[in-house]
C-alpha cells in the first residue's frame, strides 16, 4: 500500500508548474506552456493525456527498529503499475481529473528441504501474482490564490479513490501461491493543499495532504472462508523542495517528503500487520518538455523508515497538451 501510495502522490506534485508567462500572448502558446511557465492547474478548454509507468524491486525493507534489512534470499519480486490520466480544465482556475491505474505485481518465493535419512531434497517455488485494473481515481483543483506578477500561487485538491480494483485473493493454492488483490476495496477521500513561491530561475514548492479510509470488507488472508469488516489507517503525507530551471523547457527539482500511516483495525481489533509505519524519502525529476509534449523522470528514494519498504521507485512519465 505504501509503494502505491508513493507512486500515487509522486505522480501528482509532478504536475506542478513553475514561473513566469510574460512570453504567452495567443491560445496556442498557451498550449505550449513548460513546467516553468505554466499555472497550477490548466486554462478553460485544454485537455492534458499522460501515460505513468512505475517499477520498484522488493529487496529491502525498514523493520521496527527503523533499520533497513534484506529480504531472505528466498523471496524476491517487482511492484509495477501503469497509469492513464487524462485532465481538463474547466475554467481558468479549476481543473477535474481522471486516473486508471493498472497494477503488475509479482513476489517470488524459493524453498529447498534436504532430508538425510532418505538422500533427498525437494524444491518449491511459488508465487503472488497482483495484476489488473487498480482502484480509479476522481480529483478536483481549485487555484485559491493565482499567481501574482508570477510569483506566489497556492492550490487546493479533492482527490476520490473508487475501490474499482479486485479486492479479494483469487486462485489460491496457499498462503504463498494465489493471485492478489489489485486495489484496497474501500473508498478514500484526500484533501491535498500546495503553494509555491518563484524567483526564477529557482522556485519553492511546499504540500501537504491527507487521506481518509472509509470502512469496508474483504477477505484478510488467502484461504478465509468469508469477508471481514476492516478499515486501513490514515495518512498524511507532507513534502516540499527547492527546484532549479536549467532553462525554458528543463526542469530539474528535489523534494524531500514524510509520510505516516496510523493503526489500521479488522473487526474493531488491530492487528499487527496494520501497525502504524511512516517513511522519510528523497524525489529527485528531471522534466524535459518540446512543445506540447512532456517527458518527465522521477525517483523516489527511502532514506529512513519504519515497517515500510526501503526500495527506490521508478518513475516514466509521458504527457501532451490538446
Amino acid at each position: 500500500m505504501k509503494k502505491a501510495a508513493s507512486f500515487f502522490i509522486l505522480l501528482l506534485v509532478s504536475f506542478a508548474g513553475f514561473g513566469q508567462t510574460e512570453k504567452i500572448i495567443n491560445p496556442s502558446d498557451l498550449k505550449q506552456q513548460t513546467v516553468i511557465t505554466e499555472p497550477l492547474s490548466l486554462n478553460k478548454g485544454f485537455t492534458r493525456v499522460g501515460l505513468a509507468y512505475s517499477y520498484s524491486a522488493l529487496d529491502k525493507y525498514f523493520n521496527s527498529d527503523g533499520k533497513k534489512k534484506y529480504s531472505p534470499e528466498s523471496t524476491w519480486g517487482i511492484v509495477s503499475g501503469a497509469q492513464l490520466m487524462v485532465q481538463y480544465g474547466i475554467t481558468d482556475r479549476l481543473m477535474a481529473e481522471v486516473g486508471v491505474p493498472f497494477k503488475f505485481d509479482v513476489t517470488n518465493y524459493h524453498w529447498s528441504v534436504y532430508v538425510p535419512s532418505m538422500d533427498y531434497r525437494e524444491i518449491s517455488d511459488m508465487s503472488v501474482r497482483g495484476s489488473g485494473l487498480a482502484d480509479l481515481y476522481l480529483s478536483g483543483t481549485f487555484q485559491v490564490i493565482p499567481s501574482s506578477r508570477h510569483k506566489f500561487s497556492l492550490k487546493t485538491s479533492l482527490d476520490l479513490t473508487i475501490p474499482t480494483g479486485r479486492k479479494n485473493p483469487e486462485n489460491v493454492v496457499s498462503s504463498y501461491d494465489y493471485d492478489a488483490p489489485t486495489g484496497y476495496g474501500v473508498f478514500v477521500l484526500t484533501p491535498r493543499i500546495t503553494a509555491r513561491l518563484v524567483h526564477y530561475p529557482y522556485s519553492w514548492v511546499v504540500y501537504v495532504q491527507y487521506s481518509y479510509n472509509f470502512s469496508g470488507s474483504r477477505i484478510i488472508s488467502p484461504g478465509d472462508p468469508v469477508e471481514r469488516n476492516y478499515r486501513y489507517g490514515n495518512n498524511i503525507y507532507a513534502g516540499g523542495g527547492v527546484n532549479l530551471h536549467l532553462n525554458e523547457w528543463i526542469a530539474l527539482t528535489n523534494d524531500l517528503v514524510y509520510s505516516y500511516t496510523g493503526k489500521g483495525v479488522i473487526q474493531d481489533v488491530s492487528v499487527s500487520s496494520l501497525t502504524t509505519n511512516y517513511t522519510f524519502s528523497y524525489q529527485p525529476r528531471l522534466i524535459f518538455q518540446i512543445r506540447r509534449f512532456r517527458l518527465g523522470e522521477a525517483v523516489n528514494i527511502p532514506l529512513k523508515g519504519r515497517l515500510a519498504g526501503a526500495d527506490p521507485l521508478y518513475v516514466l512519465m509521458v504527457q501532451y497538451i490538446f
